[in-house]
């Protein structure tokens, strides 16, 4: 079994490495008024390239990141967790999805970001665009399958269910045209980054 605590480590220093300086940045620059200009372009050939086929699995990650379908999945898991004596699971996996939506909702009355508007949408969000709610759900989920399973036969497939999942539903919100690209980076960053904190708080016994 490989060192799960040499993993997580890895984990938190890639995933610290990778997204926070860009997202510092992107937040920055958009907190100052400006704009990404090579975003517009992308999101066009992403919503014309890729086709109609996507279009049934945009629309059903969009609801499944819906606040009263993304709660009661949320809630579902942690009654089985509990159930199944894993009670600080139970614990974690409510948190690794309430904090992160807490940090999007303050960031988002702070940049104020209106949604793009680039072609008739199908489906259509109230709030701010920065950063992404959805893809902030979708991270703390990949999160949180690949932390519990880890130390699991079903890692790997933990895994790749997380990353597809966090992946594809950061696509779809470009290909549906509610978020740039740059409110998906952020929200997937804004989501690992929280649920490995909320993780390593909640397990903190196991790393003494």
């Amino acid at each position: 079994m490989p060192d799960f605590f040499l993993f997580f480590r890895r984990f938190v220093q890639t995933a610290i490495v990778v997204f926070l300086p860009l997202s510092v940045y992107i937040a920055a620059h958009l907190a100052n008024g400006g704009s990404f200009a090579f975003e517009r372009p992308l999101m066009f050939i992403i919503h014309e390239q890729t086709g109609q086929w996507f279009f049934p699995i945009a629309l059903l990650l969009h609801y499944l990141g819906k606040t009263a379908v993304a709660v009661s999945l949320v809630c579902l898991a942690a009654v089985c967790l509990w159930r199944f004596d894993k009670l600080r699971a139970a614990v974690f996996v409510p948190l690794a999805a309430l904090l992160p939506t807490l940090n999007m909702l303050w960031i988002k009355a702070w940049i104020q970001r209106p949604r793009p508007l680039l072609w008739p949408r199908a489906v259509e969000e109230a709030n701010f665009s920065f950063p992404s709610g959805h893809s902030t759900f979708s991270a703390a989920v990949a999160v949180m399958l690949i932390l519990l399973c880890y130390r699991t036969a079903y890692r790997r497939t933990a895994f790749a269910v997380g990353i597809l999942f966090a992946l594809s539903t950061g696509f779809s919100r470009v290909y549906l045209g509610v978020h740039y690209p740059t409110d998906v980076w952020a929200g997937w960053t804004n989501g690992t980054l929280t649920a490995l904190l909320v993780y390593y708080v909640v397990f903190k016994k196991d790393f003494e």
